[in-house]
């Protein structure tokens, strides 16, 4: 479990620096998309809005 929850808090810390640059904003945006969607199926009741909140975010990083 400790594991699991390293990466969440790396991914956390690698995903803002990664969305700035336009070589890696693709592949941050597809990794926060799967990493909410993650904990949107860990936690459905709690975490739905937020969830699509930031997976809004991420979309709007895209465009």
């Amino acid at each position: 479990m400790r594991l699991v929850a390293g990466g969440a808090i790396t991914l956390e810390v690698v995903l803002p620096p990664a969305l700035l640059f336009s070589t890696t904003s693709p592949y941050a945006v597809a990794v926060g998309i799967a990493m909410h969607a993650a904990f949107t199926c860990l936690k459905p009741r709690q975490l739905v809005t937020f969830s699509g909140l930031t997976v809004g975010t991420y979309l709007a990083f895209t465009a």
